[in-house]
C-alpha cells in the first residue's frame, strides 16, 4: 500500500526541467570529458619512447659534453661546486638515457638495446664517485672509461640502425 501511495504522489507532482540548467550541466560533463582527453593526451606524448636516430642523438650529445668535461678539466681548473654541478647533470641525463633504452628493450624486446642499457648503467657507475667524492677530481681514470662506455654504446646503437635500415628495406620489397 505505502509503495502504490508513492507512486501515486510522485505522479501528481510534475517535474519542471528548466532547459538553461540542463544545458548548464550538459556543458560541465563535456567540459570535464575534455579535460580528462586532454590529460590523457599529454600523459600519452610525455610517456612516448624516443626512435632510435633519437636515441643516437642524444648519447652522442651525452658523449660530447663528456669528452668536454675532460679536455675542460685538463686545461681549466674548477671549482669544485662547478665540477659538481657538471657532474650531476651528466648523472641525471646518463639515469634519464638508462631508463629510457631499459623500456626500449623491455618493449621490442631486443637483446642490443639491452647491451646499450648495460653500457649506460656502466658509465653511470664510473660517474658517480666524482659525484660523492669517492674520486679525486684529477683522477680522470673513471671518466675515461664512462667515455669508453658511452663509445661503445654509441657503436651497438649504430648496429641497430643498419639493422633497421636492412629490415626496412627488406620489408619494402
Amino acid at each position: 500500500m505505502m509503495g502504490y501511495l508513492l507512486l501515486e504522489t510522485a505522479a501528481e507532482t510534475p517535474v519542471e526541467v528548466d532547459p538553461l540548467r540542463l544545458a548548464l550541466e550538459y556543458a560541465l560533463y563535456a567540459a570535464i570529458i575534455v579535460i580528462g582527453l586532454l590529460i590523457l593526451w599529454m600523459l600519452k606524448k610525455k610517456d612516448k619512447l624516443p626512435k632510435h636516430s633519437e636515441l643516437k642523438k642524444s648519447l652522442e650529445s651525452l658523449h660530447g659534453d663528456l669528452q668536454s668535461l675532460q679536455n675542460a678539466e685538463e686545461r681549466t681548473e674548477k671549482s669544485r661546486y662547478d665540477f659538481f654541478k657538471v657532474i650531476s647533470k651528466l648523472l641525471y641525463r646518463t639515469d634519464k638515457l638508462v631508463y629510457v633504452t631499459d623500456r626500449m628493450a623491455e618493449k621490442e624486446r631486443d637483446g642490443n638495446i639491452d647491451n646499450v642499457s648495460d653500457l649506460l648503467e656502466g658509465v653511470r657507475n664510473d660517474l658517480a664517485p666524482y659525484k660523492f667524492g669517492g674520486k679525486a677530481r684529477d683522477d680522470m681514470s673513471g671518466i675515461a672509461a664512462a667515455e669508453d662506455k658511452l663509445k661503445k654504446s654509441v657503436e651497438v646503437l649504430e648496429r641497430i640502425l643498419e639493422r633497421d635500415d636492412y629490415l626496412k628495406s627488406r620489408h619494402v620489397k
